[in-house]
């Protein structure tokens, strides 16, 4: 037999025997779904592109692409380059600072 570690009384049961009082307290606002959680299709928006009424995000999208307009704010964002150091200059610099304020 299988055996999992119970996390609300910390003992060990057998998979099929599972007792009653162990199992987990429900959230009421939790849903019994197993994925209760799901991306809909539907919006109410008017396009700023074309002064259309959509309902649909796919539509919507699929006239972007049309029309070649770029939608902001689903891209990735572009690594940014960062210049290198020029950690010389600076030790030249805080050199010849130190010896003009030593002279």
């Amino acid at each position: 037999m299988r055996e999992r570690y119970c996390r609300v009384c910390g003992g060990w049961h057998q998979l099929d025997q599972w007792p009653h009082d162990c199992l987990p307290a429900q959230n009421p606002a939790q849903s019994h779904l197993p994925a209760p959680h799901f991306v809909s299709d539907s919006i109410d928006i008017r396009s700023m592109h074309d002064g259309q009424h959509y309902t649909s995000k796919a539509r919507l999208r699929s006239e972007y692409r049309a029309a070649g307009v770029i939608e902001i704010g689903n891209e990735k964002p572009q690594p940014i380059d960062k210049p290198k150091t020029d950690r010389m200059a600076i030790r030249n610099e805080l050199r010849r600072v130190y010896a003009e304020y030593n002279a």
